[in-house]
């Protein structure tokens, strides 16, 4: 079994409280080292979801744009 396995298996042995707090020191560690994370195609998820899009009344203001530069 590899170091990676045996991390990961100890990783599952533990509380939720420790493993939440071993998930919040590696989310530190990437963050830190946040060109790693990109190069590697890593994703962090959020820790909310996203909040709905607004909905805007009336025209876009792509459209107002482009008639004002007329």
């Amino acid at each position: 079994m590899s170091t990676v396995e045996e991390i990961v298996e100890a990783i599952k042995e533990l509380s939720p409280e420790k493993r939440d707090e071993v998930r919040r020191q590696l989310v530190s560690l990437w963050s830190l080292n946040s060109g790693y994370t990109k190069s590697a195609g890593l994703s962090i998820k959020r820790a909310r979801p996203r909040r709905p899009p607004i909905q805007i009344k009336g025209r876009p203001i792509s459209e107002t744009v482009v008639e004002d530069r007329r």
